[in-house]
């Protein structure tokens, strides 16, 4: 699971901080923000947001890099856990959930409403102490900003 991005207010974009890191944590961390943002409208009551991170899975992930990093991460791969295992912990407790009359995963502060983080073994998770109502907003509007710009909104 990936941190947060602290500088989302002052460097939405991160055009004056980019890294690698900061560009993963913003992606995940905005990941959250936005499908939060969508599981709290009223008509997607009906609708479960799930972020799975299910950590590192031994898949041909990596293939369109450059030979030199691309042999590490092959050589990291067995490492990593199994497709199929993955697969089973992602889909237990969520789309098999129901069929076995098991609850699906609750979200850990208590709401019973907005998006739930799954962690690499099926388990919820709980939000970033950064994840708040201000901080889903921003960046909400600044994803409607830019897809308004795309033309996609």
């Amino acid at each position: 699971v990936h941190s947060s991005y602290s500088k989302y207010e002052e460097d939405v974009a991160l055009k004056k901080n980019y890294s690698v890191t900061n560009a993963a944590n913003a992606a995940g961390f905005y990941n959250d923000l936005g499908f939060d943002r969508l599981a709290l409208q009223p008509e997607n009551a009906a609708i479960n947001f799930v972020h799975a991170s299910p950590g590192f899975v031994n898949t041909n992930w990596g293939t369109e890099f450059n030979f030199v990093i691309r042999s590490m991460v092959r050589m990291m791969q067995p490492l990593g856990k199994k497709a199929s295992d993955c697969a089973e912990y992602m889909l237990a407790p969520t789309v098999f959930a129901i069929d076995y009359g098991e609850d699906l995963p609750q979200r850990l502060d208590g709401k019973e409403d907005g998006i739930v983080i799954m962690g690499e073994n099926g388990e919820a998770k709980k939000l970033t102490k950064e994840h708040t109502p201000e901080a889903r907003e921003f960046v909400w509007k600044h994803t409607v900003s830019v897809l308004k710009k795309a033309g996609g909104f």
